[in-house]
């Protein structure tokens, strides 16, 4: 996949980025972060603090990314107050590329910002509504009838506005769940064997927890800690996880790691779900032999011993560049065979009926999906 294409998946979901090299020049292939920051002078190479004079007093600190000091820097709620005015987030990420040692992500978050505006002008006109409401009750004097009548009209307009802060939180959500879509989609780009992965064990996973009759609140936990399960492979070399043939156990320690790293990224998100605990337990055990800490039983979440579940199944009937996929039929003897040991009883019992049963198959979309990478 060229740059080029990268960078309209980016922009198309509202991330734009660059390299950065060691005299803190932005290298860009196209001009779409200057179109977005409504810059008029695109080169393929500018000063950083060019096209953001609001780093001037911080290059020392994405110096320390660049030398590997420190792994990232992060700027959040950035403001630019023009005739087309914006907000976003910077991310400075330790990346090696070539003769570069940092990227810059920038994430347009000017919708997300909109959204909460308009959720909190939408609370403050109904705490106004109701603080009129009591005042007139408590000012006035007048028949029951005449009261009800300004009861009814006070009723009606803080409907009318309850229903507009709940579609204002849809929004919000939806725009939450397209961000989650697009840092899956940026860990695919790297690793083209695991194109659909996460998506394929966040539908599983999800099965097993409406089968279990789990909360909606519980599986929409699930849904996310699935489809970002794997997220901390972006810091895998990718020469490990394309490499054919067998792993070396040195190599196998590396992608190990992902477990960590993934729990680093998502950690400081202020998710209404356990969703670090579940990507850094994703491949804990039952019994104490996964990894990367060996806890057992109950100290490991019930959404991550599911999570591990669907894992395993949709990995052993996948290929992988080390072995050829060794069918769905294994992957649920794996089951069978180890339900009680490795994987939760109950959860393991309700992946092998969904199968059996013919109630779950992976949807058709996933091949679109796959079609649509070979085009990229």
């Amino acid at each position: 996949m060229t740059i080029k294409l990268k960078d309209k998946l980016y922009s198309k979901f509202g991330f734009y980025y660059a390299l950065v090299d060691d005299e803190l020049n932005l290298h860009m292939q196209d001009d779409y972060l200057c179109n977005y920051l409504s810059h008029p002078d695109y080169t393929e190479c500018m000063h950083i603090n060019e096209l953001f004079p609001e780093l001037m007093e911080l290059n020392e600190e994405i110096k320390k990314v660049i030398s590997g000091d420190i792994s990232e820097f992060t700027l959040r709620t950035i403001n630019r107050d023009s005739c087309n005015p914006i907000c976003f987030n910077m991310y400075f990420l330790k990346y090696k590329y070539k003769n570069f040692h940092c990227a810059l992500v920038v994430k347009d978050i000017s919708e997300e910002i909109d959204s909460l505006r308009m959720m909190q002008q939408s609370r403050n006109e109904i705490f106004l509504l109701q603080d009129q409401l009591i005042e007139l009750n408590n000012s006035l004097l007048m028949s029951h009838a005449d009261s009800e009548i300004l009861n009814i009209e006070l009723d009606r307009k803080i409907k009318e506005r309850t229903e507009e802060l709940e579609l204002n939180v849809k929004h919000t959500k939806t725009l939450f769940l397209q961000t989650v879509d697009t840092l899956t989609r940026t860990l695919e780009i790297k690793d083209l064997y695991t194109a659909g992965h996460q998506y394929r064990v966040s539908e599983l996973a999800v099965a097993i927890a409406k089968k279990m009759n789990l909360d909606d609140d519980v599986i929409e936990g699930i849904l996310i800690g699935s489809k970002l399960h794997d997220i901390g492979k972006i810091y895998v070399p990718t020469e490990f996880l394309t490499k054919p043939g067998n792993l070396r156990e040195e190599e196998f320690e590396v992608i190990k790691i992902h477990t960590r790293m993934g729990f680093e990224i998502v950690k400081n998100i202020d998710f209404p779900w356990p969703i670090a605990s579940i990507v850094l337990q994703h491949h804990e055990n039952l019994d104490g032999s996964g990894y990367p800490f060996g806890i057992s039983g109950d100290e490991i979440l019930l959404e991550a011993k599911i999570v591990s579940v669907a894992d395993i199944v949709e990995a052993m009937s996948t290929n992988r560049p080390y072995r050829i996929s060794p069918g769905l039929e294994k992957a649920l003897e794996e089951l069978e065979r180890n339900k009680g040991i490795k994987y939760d009883s109950q959860i393991a019992e309700c992946c092998l009926e969904l199968f059996r049963s013919g109630e779950f198959q992976w949807i058709e979309s996933q091949k679109v999906m796959s079609a649509d990478r070979r085009l990229l």
